[in-house]
């Protein structure tokens, strides 16, 4: 698949080198690896409909902290490669891209730092290669299959039926004015907005736009039912790994009652820090207060 050309004022706000790792299955999975290759490491894992451009100023601060800072594409987003089949996009696909990768790299003391989809994904990995994770961040996440109802935003549930998304997503490629803009506080810039679009210029390039609120699972026979069950039965393992929970306030899809349940799952974790009028996508709502949690977290846990 052609490399993604980015437009100038991308590139200026998203200024980092491009590597690229081939999974098994013949994709190309694009990441960020940024700072001293011998320095601690984060973990960054992205959500819907964005990609590690999302994390670009985190990745700036952290990197030039020392830390190395590690941001992959998952496959259908940002530079990584865009399966035009809708079907490759699967839960159980998807965390088998995530544990190839991560596994590859060879990682120790990692600390994850997920949002949205990036926590299913991430904590996947974490249950499953323990001895490697460090500490864990969730920011506006979930797992929960059984534990707590999962009640649908409006738009998500017209997401999830057959017609809309192709419609939506795909053909008008409205993911990131009716998600992203919406369910953030504060009015992206124009250049932002660009930028998070530029991957998806093609109709034949939005397959996981159209596919992943589908990939939520709504029913308990849903095809991602049993690996969600999997996920939340198994946080009983990481209750003492030390973790931080952070959340926006007017988050529209997961409201507060989800990071008060995570505190029920993960009772020594740290928070949930509520930062106040931020909604779902706190990186691009509340940078300067994620950074300030975050520091305080990684010196508190050294």
């Amino acid at each position: 698949m052609a490399t993604v050309v980015l437009p100038e004022s991308t590139r200026a706000l998203y200024p980092f080198a491009a590597h690229y790792y081939t999974l098994s299955d013949g994709k190309r999975m694009h990441y960020l690896d940024e700072g001293p290759p011998n320095g601690e490491v984060l973990v960054f894992l992205h959500g819907y409909p964005t990609w590690s451009f999302t994390y670009r100023a985190l990745i700036v601060y952290y990197a030039a902290l020392g830390y190395r800072c590690i941001a992959p594409d998952f496959i259908g987003f940002g530079l990584s490669d865009k399966p035009a089949d809708k079907a490759y996009h699967t839960l159980r696909h998807h965390i088998h891209n995530t544990l190839e990768y991560l596994n590859v790299l060879r990682l120790r003391d990692i600390t994850l730092i997920m949002e949205d989809w990036g926590g299913p994904l991430g904590l996947t990995y974490t249950l499953r290669r323990q001895e490697t994770v460090k500490r864990l961040v969730l920011m506006n996440t979930w797992v929960f299959q059984d534990t707590l109802p999962n009640r649908l935003h409006p738009l998500v549930n017209w997401a999830t039926r057959p017609g809309f998304g192709e419609l939506i997503f795909g053909r008008f490629n409205l993911a990131f004015d009716l998600v992203l803009q919406r369910w953030s506080n504060r009015q992206l810039s124009e250049a932002v907005l660009m930028a998070y679009k530029a991957p998806f210029r093609d109709l034949r390039e939005r397959a996981a736009l159209i596919q992943f609120p589908r990939m939520i699972s709504t029913t308990p026979d849903h095809p991602s039912a049993q690996l969600m069950r999997e996920i939340e039965s198994g946080l009983d393992a990481l209750k003492r790994m030390p973790t931080l929970l952070l959340w926006g306030e007017a988050d529209p899809a997961f409201p507060l009652q989800t990071a008060e349940h995570w505190k029920t799952m993960l009772p020594r974790a740290k928070g949930p820090i509520v930062l106040p009028q931020a909604r779902h996508f706190l990186v691009e709502d509340a940078p300067e207060a994620v950074t300030r949690h975050l520091d305080q977290f990684l010196e508190a846990t050294r």
